[in-house]
Order: structure tokens, then sequence, then C-alpha cells
């Protein structure tokens, strides 16, 4: 059985497309508060999550909110690698490669594979049932959780979408599953 994954983005997007501004500006705001009352973040130190593009859920405000925990958000490489920064509400990101807000890459702000307890996950589409999540088709998120994987420490990936951008998936070899999902809806997993 096998997947046509550009149609299934294809299919995510125009469900994302369909959503309002407001709609998705209060479907943010609710994760927000998910996130906040969620166990599983009060217990992480280090937390990597993303500068949301205007398809993704924003998470951003949470990092001016929790100061007392490290935030990084990704930066891709020239290898098409991502390696993760610490930000602070005051930072100034600027626009990477492929539109995404990006912090600094600054020497002492960089966060080895090793250092988060939780990891938000933005994607495309996601599976309810497997917790397979379907990126932007270049494999960024799927490299970068293996390393953390390799680093045998406790760490939850949490996949962040709208609960429109549910579909089902089939899982293939290199697709890191997720552990838990989270949408306006709440978590599963």
């Amino acid at each position: 059985l096998s997947m046509d994954k550009p149609a299934r983005r294809r299919e995510c997007f125009d469900r994302i497309k369909s959503l309002s501004n407001a709609e998705k500006a209060a479907a943010s705001a609710r994760m927000r508060e998910l996130v906040l009352a969620s166990p599983l973040f009060r217990e992480a130190k280090t937390i990597f999550s993303f500068a949301a593009l205007p398809s993704e859920p924003d998470l951003g405000p949470l990092v001016g909110d929790c100061p007392d925990k490290i935030w990084a958000y990704p930066k891709v490489g020239r290898d098409d690698r991502l390696t993760f920064y610490t930000v602070h509400p005051d930072h100034v990101l600027s626009r990477g490669s492929l539109g995404i807000s990006e912090p600094e890459p600054l020497p002492e702000r960089l966060q080895p594979p090793s250092a988060p307890d939780l990891i938000l996950v933005p994607g495309v589409g996601f599976d309810l049932r497997s917790l397979t999540r379907l990126g932007r088709g270049k494999g960024h998120y799927d490299r970068y959780l293996a390393l953390v994987l390799e680093e045998k420490r406790p760490v939850t990936f949490v996949g962040v979408g709208f609960s429109a951008q549910f579909v089902t998936l089939i899982r293939e070899s290199h697709d890191i599953t997720m552990h838990r999902l989270l949408t306006e809806d709440g978590w599963t997993g």
C-alpha cells in the first residue's frame, strides 16, 4: 500500500487555507493554553519549538510567557540539516532560505541534539491513529529527530497542527513517529 505524499500535502494545505486568520489565531491561542497547562511542558527545562509560518499554529508567545525555560528554534543549514539555537523574546529572527524566521546562528547559542526535553514539531499533516507526521518533503525533521533519538535521553516529540490537518498516513521506514499530537482540540497519544 503506497501513499501519494504530494497529494496528501496538497489536501492538508487546502484544508489549512480554508481556515481564516481569526480561526488560526484562536486555535493557536488555545494550543498555547494547552501547552502551559501540560505537566509534560511544566517538567521540561529545554524546549525546541519553531517560528510559525502562516500555515502553522503560532506558539511564539510562549517564549515570552515562560522565560525560565530554555527555548530553541531551528535553522536550516546549507546542507539542508537543522540546527537549533536558543531564542529569547528580545532576539531578532531573520528570514531563512525557506522563508522561515530563524534565530541568529551564534556558536554560544547552539543547542545539541542531547539538549531538548520536549520538541514541538510543526507538520503539514498528522495521522491521529499512528501519530505519523507528514512534513514538507525535505526530511529536515526526520533527520534531526533521528539524531535526538540516538542520544538515548528521555525526550518527547509533539506534533503541532490544526485539527484540520488530520489525515490517514502510511508510516514509511524513515518517518519518525510523534509521541503525542497537539491541536486546538487537545492532546492525542
